[in-house]
């Protein structure tokens, strides 16, 4: 990309630079256009009306499809709407809209004429087109493509002729998210498949006079509608408070300042002045003069104050918001405080305004999630189809079951019952499609995650999507970052080693016992440590390195005056040092960056401000490279092992002094700082692990979930602190795997370096993997559970972009370390993990872990706020206890899911079961009936069955995932079969001659128009199906292992036991015993009591039986052995399980040579 210079400083009013620049790894998004046909029109909308408005509910639901159905193709010149995919495929239509300039001079993008812009809105973002791509591009901010002498270019700010431009391009700086009214959610929730289908369902049962049945859905559905629009209201409520803001600023606009400008006027190219006050920043800004502390918890959920600089005048880098974020001041971050530099402004450029901003990007992903692509859903949508076509098989055997069945008439001739009464028997078959797939479906399997996310809320972890719950139970692995996770967040110093000579000298506890030297002045002067409110504050390792010191900080001036200076900050020794009297002034900072694992400050002694010093502090590795080769100390390797294998946390310091003008070292670059150093120590911290991190460690790795430390961290401090927790088991190899490419040859060069198992210290041997194989010792006939690869950052990039994918895969199988790991490939090991078919849990608490947290399938940020956009869990409790809680009621919200699906599918098949029998014999249910199974049968179980808590304890295997798989199909055959066997036999019971029941009179058509006449075979087998539906309900309320056992629930049992004794009751009734009760029921009484008991016993029979198969038939090795043979498995679904199917007898593997294209 061609670096160009400021957009404001170019005349002509060329604006075609403000569209995106898209390469091969941001492609523009597939497009086509559509222009409004009148001949489809007036063929689609009659077919559309026609079906009861049908085709309209269709093209609600699928509005792509309708415009393909009313519009006609056309060139995107020409284009009124258009269909564009977004970044997870899905298609969303977009209206082309059109803005006229007042001057004709304008050219936007080289739209079709000078003075017109085309555009649309895609997903919040505005795209204008192009007439050179003949594509509608993404409208670029005022950072993409400029050099950093470009950006700060603009200091002048907007002419103007430019603004007013801008303003209509960009339009208005606002992100905000209306609140719908309460009719337009009522609208779109009534109109949403589901309730569709119960209006469907209503209107059936209203014409066959199920009123009451009828109510009662009415009912439900008003309550679930009532409940969902307050849900839904409530958060669109929460979302519109949390992303909107108003504020003014003061603007450069002409070379002048204006005040009180509206936060919304705002365009990309103004340039605002920060006041000494802090402002909420209303967009996305690059810092130009000054210095700013920015609290940024809203977007990374880190309260620590961070310390912005301005931008450096490199000529030839282009700015990256990313690469360049400690000059960049985002949305809805707010700073705290400025500094001003020789009494000027402190000033900023914005960049990117409305949902371009990093705040609007975090709204969007809120707005327009990933889609949810769960393997239960879908096979949820696979069973309901089945379902659905079970019910178009009892439509059709209805229809034609009462086509050929007669009716003999009084003067003897013969009619079928469908001619004679169309209306009862063509709604019986409609009838059968609402048993089968039952309305209350998608509510049922919601109810244990519902209950799961309320039990965590209780145990101070809150969940922002719902929907992860489930993937919980399925965790195969689990990354946790190190420091302030399995580690304290705070840091203690515990001495420093100097320089002697050209080596490194003994430890020294107390840094304010050091004489003069560069590494107390390093340890006083290096860190972004600020006084807010009275109090010091900053990075809790930088607090804590300072106080060792016994200096102390402050800031010249008060308040409102202290920035007329040009010092940052002053630091003092204490009195009793040898160096009373002495004033460090700390001139320019370069905070900390993850990408270069360092800081640096410029800095000088007050009473002799014409030598400059350079003070770096940061990864020892990363600052060894930087010293001059000479001051690196000859025993450097050997004191950083000898460190490191204690589990300590080490820095480095280098120093260097400048003959430089302290006035001009504002615009000096970082570069030009952090060269030709001189090694002066190193800082010695411990960082000890919480108390909670082994016992929950041991807890997973017993429950066989993997458990992997990714951290920016030092690789052998990783490693000891790995094998401390019981990450890396003492009898277990570490072997280190480094990776790099030859500068001459395209050769990734693998080298393997085995750790001693007993301290983090190396053997000392290696193997380099050119052409030779060479043996590893000490590392022949290892097995893959044996050994434990551990690698640092620069060597995974090279492993993954450069070596083969079996290579890559077998890192991430056995890799249980990554040390040295930037935020992105933090997220790239997780996706890569995922990739394999591992379920991927990360637990962070820092801004670095906000990538891995999103990507993850279940990311837990441990921190004090209630919920964080950066993560799915967020947990109060600021240790990993947290992780084992999430995983179990993954668990038991899985197993319940699974356990209700289950039964609303079986309760359906036995209603749609018992229904078919009644239609053959010529009756049906009754409308109470229906309603004491729907009701107190199916709705009440469902709710009370997802209240067993999650077991207490984590279990090796998991919980099932797949409802199409040949176990459930197995499962559901058997429950069908014993449903169909148990119904029929009761009947047989009733109407054989075997038993030659006396009193017992078949049932024979009297009125064909009689909806639903009362008779005994009605009786017989409602009564049999009401303690199948309670059988089902007891057998598959599963308990342990995800779940706590059945008699934990005590409203399930209450529930059981007042239902069990209803059906009993209407069973055993003489008919003299309440008989409004029995005629309000539709039921005949047997005056039989050896028949009634008869029939009861048949019930208890059924339900021993349920209950025996799904408790040890089903359950058992054997059962799901004869299901592997059915399924023909030859193979572990899983790749990483395939990444070991073939391994080498001996690793490392040897004579590898990856070429590099």
């Amino acid at each position: 990309m061609k670096p160009e210079g400021n957009l404001s400083q170019r005349k002509g009013s060329n604006y075609s630079d403000v569209l995106h620049t898209y390469d091969d790894l941001n492609p523009i998004p597939p497009q086509s256009g559509y222009q409004f046909s009148i001949v489809k029109a007036l063929l689609i909308y009659p077919l559309a009306i026609l079906p009861l408005g049908t085709g309209l509910l269709l093209a609600y639901w699928y509005r792509t499809l309708w415009v393909r159905l009313t519009y006609s193709h056309c060139p995107l010149s020409r284009a009124t709407t258009v269909i564009m995919k977004d970044a997870y495929g899905q298609q969303r239509v977009s209206t082309v809209q059109v803005t006229v300039f007042a001057d004709d001079n304008s050219t936007i993008g080289g739209a079709i004429s000078a003075s017109v812009m085309r555009y649309l809105t895609h997903c919040r973002l505005r795209y204008l087109y192009s007439a050179d791509k003949d594509k509608f591009i993404l409208l670029r901010g005022h950072d993409c493509g400029l050099t950093l002498v470009g950006v700060r270019e603009s200091i002048t700010g907007l002419n103007g002729r430019d603004y007013e431009q801008r303003k209509a391009i960009y339009g208005i700086n606002t992100i905000d998210v209306p609140v719908k009214p309460i009719l337009v959610m009522l609208y779109q929730e009534v109109l949403t498949p589901f309730y569709a289908f119960q209006i469907l369902c209503l209107v059936v049962w209203y014409v066959e006079e199920y009123y009451y049945y009828g109510a009662f859905i009415i009912a439900s559905s008003l309550f679930t509608i009532s409940y969902s629009l307050f849900q839904t209201h409530t958060s669109a409520v929460q979302l519109h408070e949390l992303v909107r803001q108003s504020c003014t600023v003061d603007v450069i606009r002409d070379g002048k300042e204006l005040h009180g400008v509206s936060g919304e006027s705002l365009v990309p190219g103004d340039v605002m002045v920060i006041p000494p006050s802090g402002m909420s920043m209303p967009c996305d800004a690059v810092l130009l003069t000054g210095t700013a502390i920015v609290n940024e918890a809203s977007l990374t959920g880190e309260s620590i104050p961070v310390t912005k600089t301005p931008l450096p005048q490199t000529a030839d880098e282009l700015y990256s918001p990313d690469r360049h974020k400690q000059h960049t001041l985002f949305g809805g971050t707010c700073v705290i405080q400025t500094r001003f530099n020789n009494n000027s402004a402190v000033l900023a450029v914005a960049t990117r305004t409305a949902f371009s901003t990093s705040k609007g990007t975090m709204v969007r992903s809120i707005l327009y999630q990933k889609p949810f692509n769960s393997k239960f859903y879908r096979d949820a949508f696979i069973f309901i189809g089945v379902l659905g076509i079970i019910a178009a098989g009892g439509f059709f055997f209805s229809f034609i079951f009462y086509s050929v069945t007669t009716y003999t008439q009084p003067d003897g001739s013969t009619i079928s019952y469908l001619v004679l009464s169309p209306s009862v028997y063509a709604l019986r078959g409609f009838d059968l499609i609402t048993i089968v797939v039952p309305p209350a479906l998608p509510v049922a399997i919601t109810i244990g995650t519902v209950y799961a996310v309320a039990r965590l809320k209780k145990a101070s972890i809150f969940c922002i999507a719902q929907q992860r719950v489930n993937l919980c139970g399925k965790i195969k692995l689990v990354c946790f970052d190190k420091t302030g996770t399995l580690t304290e967040s705070s840091v203690n110093t515990c001495g420093v080693i100097t320089m002697s000579g050209n080596e490194l000298c003994s430890e020294m506890q107390d840094p304010s016992s050091l004489p003069p030297c560069p590494i107390i002045f390093a340890m006083a002067t290096c860190h972004s440590l600020t006084w807010i409110n009275g109090t010091l504050q900053g990075d809790p390792l930088e607090l804590d390195m300072f106080r060792t010191t016994k200096w102390t900080i402050s800031e010249p001036g008060n308040d409102s005056l202290k920035f007329g200076l040009l010092v940052q900050g002053i630091v003092k020794p204490p009195p009793t040092s040898g160096l009373a009297g002495m004033e460090m002034g700390i001139l320019k900072q370069f905070p900390f960056s993850s990408e270069l694992q360092r800081m640096c400050v410029l800095a000088c002694a007050l009473d002799n401000p014409k030598v400059l010093h350079v003070y770096v502090k940061g990864a020892p590795e990363k600052l060894k490279d930087l010293c001059r080769p000479e001051t690196v100390p000859v025993n450097f390797k050997e004191v950083l092992r000898s460190l490191t294998q204690r589990g300590l946390r080490v820095l480095a310091v280098a120093h260097r002094f400048m003959e430089l003008q302290w006035h001009t070292s504002e615009n000096i670059d970082r570069d030009m700082v952090e060269c030709d150093l001189e090694f002066s120590g190193l800082i010695i911290m411990k960082n000890s692990l919480k108390p909670e991190t082994t016992p929950v460690i041991s807890v997973l790795k017993n429950a066989n979930i993997r458990t992997v430390m990714v951290t920016g961290d030092n690789l052998l401090t990783a490693v000891c602190v790995a094998r401390e927790c019981g990450m890396i088991p003492r009898l277990h190899r570490a072997i280190v795997m480094k990776a790099e490419v030859e500068a001459r040859n395209p050769v990734s060069v693998i080298t393997y370096e085995p750790l001693n198992s007993d301290s983090c210290v190396s053997d000392g041997q290696e193997m380099m993997l050119i052409d030779k194989p060479v043996p590893v010792a000490g590392t022949e006939g290892l097995k893959p559970e044996d050994f434990h690869l551990i690698i640092d950052g620069k060597s995974f990039a090279v492993v993954r972009e450069h070596c083969s994918e079996d290579l890559f895969n077998k890192l991430l199988v056995k890799g249980t370390v990554f040390a040295r790991m930037s935020p992105d490939q933090k997220a790239q090991l997780v996706i890569g993990l995922q990739k394999l078919g591992y379920g991927v849990g990360m637990c962070g608490d820092g801004a670095n872990d906000c990538g891995a947290l999103k990507a993850a399938h279940a990311g837990i940020s441990l921190s004090e706020a209630e919920a964080s956009v950066a993560s799915p869990f967020t947990s109060k409790v600021p240790n990993i206890t947290c992780v084992p809680k999430v995983i179990m009621e993954g668990r038991a919200a899985l197993t319940t899911m699974f356990s209700v699906f289950k039964f609303m599918a079986l309760y359906a098949l036995t209603q749609f079961i018992s229904a078919t029998i009644l239609y053959v014999i010529g009756t049906n249910l009754g409308d109470f009936q229906y309603l004491y199974i729907d009701f107190c049968l199916a709705t009440i179980f469902v709710l009370v069955m997802g209240l067993n808590g999650p077991y207490p304890a984590l279990v090796k295997q998991r919980p099932e995932g797949r409802l199409a798989s040949v176990n459930m199909l197995a499962r559901m055959v058997i429950h069908v079969v014993l449903i169909v066997s148990f119904q029929v036999a009761a009947l047989y019971y009733l109407k054989s001659p075997t038993w030659a029941w006396s009193w017992y009179k078949p049932f024979v058509i009297t009125d064909p128009t009689e909806r639903v006449p009362v008779c005994l075979e009605n009786t017989v087998i409602f009564t049999m199906a009401s303690f199948q539906y309670t059988g089902l309900a007891f057998a598959l309320s599963v308990g342990p292992p995800y779940r706590k056992a059945t008699y934990t629930n005590l409203p399930f049992l209450a529930l059981l036991g007042i239902i069990f004794f209803c059906n009993a009751y209407m069973i055993l009734t003489p008919g003299d015993w309440l008989p409004p009760l029995l005629d309000f029921m539709g039921l005949q009484p047997s005056p039989s009591i050896t028949f009634r008991v008869g029939i009861l016993l048949l019930d208890f029979v059924y339900i021993a039986v349920v209950f025996l198969l799904e408790t040890f038939v089903m359950s058992s090795r054997p059962f799901h052995q004869a299901v592997k043979v059915l399924r023909c498995k030859r193979r572990p679904k899983n790749p990483y399980k395939h990444v070991w199917a073939d391994n080498l007898p001996i690793w490392p593997p040897k004579g590898e040579k990856t070429e590099v294209f």
